[in-house]
């Protein structure tokens, strides 16, 4: 993408990052109240729909003889030309500072100087990419900006709107100038479990809902009634007659309207939000719409039961730095019709956590079926193993998605918020008989692919399907 003022004039702008790096960042440069000190990154784009975020890749952490550290801290011409040197291809430079106050960080007078006039038209011809400035303050706070041209060597400063930072909790830094959050009335029964801070996190939050069925439709009321504002729905199918029982809100009426209009008709009747912002996307999320609406998210929850979506979302949580609560249902039938073992699990996946293949909820071959279309061969499933059938029945009633989508929106509550006594420490298995919840390990094997891609903003457009033709 290019550096020009009005390419990102459709745009909001974030920023994201690693705790891992975040931690590694404060150590750094907060040296005492006397002494500020910088570094240098590598940071990839990830562009959604509406939104485009840089996403910090690597430290560059500067070597002895790199900077003067006087009080302020300046960087010496030798560390910018190793940074440049050394920049990957598609990946733009950010310069990194602390500053020994709290709350979103300004710049001062020697911070402009620096960032527009000696870095910024260096760093976009060599990248092709806009500096991005971030300033740490002594709380864990994040300002961030980009430097963009807006004439020949003239280069003006747009604040990023938002600095998340994603591990086991989702920290999001807002600027100063983003609305502020109204609490309601009709949250006060809310507000007496988790408090106001709490609630600010949560509500201030875009969060993405992937599947609107039988789960989905759960969740959606849920944080509607919680008093979450910035919300997406993101689904191709239609209501049919099989939803009734399963669908939240659903009737005979709805037969044949899309599931996220029925949803989001849902939505403007029970919020307890004022000033709704609500996307609704009727398309498939491995398509390049319903894949741009999520990149535009600040956490997803997952409520689809098949593989290839699943898959799209276990890469996106990595690589993008979107955290998705997901969930899943298995209900074995014996040959009476009688239920003979019925669980559901219940997990976050993302930087710093275990993914969905090394939880074992997501399976390889699983995936490589639905790529080939053999799950929806007749044929094929009959020669399947009666456990592998099993694992592929999506078999459900609504108590049962009742108690998923309650323990995805505690997770989710948990994430956000930074509340593992509402969300739990890890992920979650339950069987219903005896009534036994597990707590899983919360971590990926050594050589998960899936957590090599963090942070590395990948582009996943190869796992997408073409838009469908309009009819």
């Amino acid at each position: 993408m290019p550096y020009e003022l009005s390419d990102f004039a459709n745009f909001s702008l974030s920023v994201a990052m690693t705790a891992q790096d975040d931690t590694t960042l404060g150590e750094h440069v907060h040296k005492g109240p006397k002494q500020e000190d910088l570094t240098f990154a590598y940071w990839r784009p990830s562009v959604g729909e509406a939104r485009f975020t840089s996403v910090v890749t690597d430290l560059v952490l500067p070597e002895d003889g790199d900077r003067i550290l006087q009080g302020n801290v300046a960087f010496l011409p030798q560390y910018l030309h190793r940074v440049l040197a050394g920049v990957p291809d598609g990946s733009g430079i950010a310069l990194l500072h602390g500053h020994p106050h709290s709350g979103w960080q300004g710049l001062s007078v020697d911070d402009t100087v620096a960032e527009r006039d000696r870095l910024a038209g260096a760093v976009a011809g060599r990248t092709g990419l806009p500096l991005l400035g971030l300033t740490r303050g002594t709380d864990g706070a994040w300002g961030g900006r980009f430097w963009l041209r807006d004439a020949p060597r003239s280069y003006r400063k747009r604040p990023a709107r938002s600095v998340r930072v994603v591990g086991s909790e989702l920290g999001i830094t807002y600027h100063p100038d983003e609305p502020s959050v109204r609490v309601q009335d009709s949250q006060a029964a809310t507000l007496s479990v988790w408090g106001q801070a709490a609630q600010e996190r949560i509500v201030r939050a875009r969060i993405g809902i992937v599947g609107l069925g039988s789960v989905g439709s759960l969740v959606a009321e849920a944080l509607s009634r919680i008093g979450l504002r910035n919300l997406t729905y993101i689904d191709f199918d239609k209501i049919e007659v099989r939803n009734l029982d399963r669908t939240v809100g659903a009737t005979r009426d709805d037969i044949g309207h899309r599931k996220v209009d029925v949803a989001a008709d849902n939505t403007y009747r029970s919020a307890t939000a004022r000033n709704l912002d609500l996307r609704v996307v009727p398309h498939n999320a491995r398509t390049p719409k319903g894949l741009a609406a999520m990149l535009d998210c600040d956490a997803l929850i997952c409520c689809v039961d098949r593989w290839l979506p699943r898959d799209l979302l276990n890469n996106l949580a990595y690589s993008h730095l979107i955290p998705v609560v997901d969930g899943g249902i298995f209900a074995s039938v014996r040959s009476d019709g009688k239920p003979q073992h019925v669980t559901w699990r219940i997990h976050t996946i993302g930087p710093g956590r275990a993914c969905m293949v090394c939880l074992g909820s997501l399976r390889r071959d699983d995936v490589s079926l639905e790529q080939t279309g053999k799950l929806d061969s007749p044929d094929y499933i009959a020669g399947m193993s009666e456990e592998a059938r099993d694992a592929i029945a999506r078999r459900n009633v609504f108590p049962f998605s009742m108690s998923v989508a309650a323990h995805e929106v505690l997770q989710l509550i948990g994430l956000v918020a930074g509340l593992p006594r509402i969300g739990g420490t890890g992920p979650q298995k339950y069987d219903a008989y005896p009534g036994k919840m597990e707590i899983l390990g919360g971590s990926c094997e050594s050589e998960c692919e899936f957590a090599a891609l963090t942070a590395t903003a990948i582009d996943l457009t190869p796992n997408l399907m073409p838009e469908p033709q309009s009819s």
